[in-house]
Parts: structure tokens; C-alpha cells; sequence
């Protein structure tokens, strides 16, 4: 999904959801670091084989993420808009992040089971999906927000869920 606002003018939504395919895991050193942070690095060390600048994490983006992660995983949906109608730029506007600014934001989603529920089975897949793909590699943002839930999903135990909340704003 992709949304591109500027203060007070109409939006522009796109959408692009998927599951992401078994691939093999990262490395020992990614082992230890948190899942958000290893999904951070997969994404810009993508980014940086095509000679794009880095995306950096922000916990307001982080926030929102987790929470529609969460939420995917408790009520049981795959979408990125919640059952209650809560959009990608309701949330981006309701974090604060992108208060007294024109911004626009794109989401990407994965959920997966094992080795496919991983950071790097997720970068590689949103790699693969054209629309995925589009958000990853845009130049146009800088800011990342990332969500990862795990648990009971969709009939598979141990299924994790995630929201990548891209951003840029200026």
C-alpha cells in the first residue's frame, strides 16, 4: 500500500500484501539481533546493492507497525486495513510522526511460518513481488517503521506477522 499526502489535500492508496517463501536463515550475528533490527538491515542492504540511501527506524513508525502486526494476529486478518476500518494514513497521522509535514507512506505486509516467517525470507520475498519490490527500492523514503508479531495465525502455530510502514516526509 502506498499513500502519498500532502497537508490537507486528497490521498492516493495502492496495496500489496503476500506470503513469504521458505528461504534459508541469516547469520549467527543475525541471530542475535532483534527481528525488527535484522529486518532494518536485510531491507537496506537490498536497498544498497541498488545503490539506494538507507532507511532508518523510528519508533513512532515502530509503534504503529507492531500495533497493526499485533492486531492482524489477534483478530485473525491479513490486510492493511483493520476490521475497524483503521488505514495506513489513519495511523501514519495519529503517531505524530508526520505532524507539520507533507509525507507520503507506503506498507508492506508478510506473514510466514519457520524459516518463511523470517526477517530474510521476508526481504527476499518483498524483493520477488513487484509491488513489495516498488516500496522496498522507492529513493523516495527515508523512514522505516517495523512490527512483527508471532503466534496462532490464520490455523499454523508459530506464524509471524509483519508491517514495514515506510515513510518520507518533508
Amino acid at each position: 500500500m502506498t499513500i502519498h499526502r500532502r497537508l490537507l489535500l486528497p490521498l492516493t492508496i495502492c496495496g500489496a500484501v503476500t506470503f513469504a517463501p521458505a528461504v534459508s536463515s541469516g547469520t549467527a550475528a543475525a541471530a542475535t539481533m532483534p527481528p525488527r533490527k535484522e529486518l532494518v538491515r536485510a531491507i537496506n542492504h537490498v536497498r544498497a546493492a541498488y545503490g539506494l540511501g538507507h532507511v532508518r527506524g523510528a519508533p513512532a513508525l515502530r509503534r504503529i507497525a507492531l500495533s497493526h502486526s499485533e492486531d492482524m494476529l489477534r483478530r485473525e486478518y491479513f490486510a492493511h486495513t483493520s476490521p475497524t476500518g483503521s488505514t495506513l494514513a489513519y495511523r501514519v497521522q495519529r503517531s505524530g510522526f508526520v505532524r507539520g509535514y507533507s509525507w507520503t507512506a507506503g506498507e508492506t505486509l508478510a506473514w510466514g511460518v519457520g524459516t518463511q516467517g523470517s526477517a530474510r525470507a521476508t526481504a527476499v520475498a518483498w524483493l520477488k513481488s513487484s509491488e513489495h519490490r516498488a516500496i522496498m527500492l522507492s529513493g523516495a523514503y527515508h523512514w522505516v517503521g517495523i512490527g512483527r508479531n508471532c503466534g496462532h495465525f490464520l490455523g499454523h502455530a508459530n506464524a509471524c506477522v509483519w508491517t514495514a510502514d515506510f515513510v518520507r516526509r518533508w
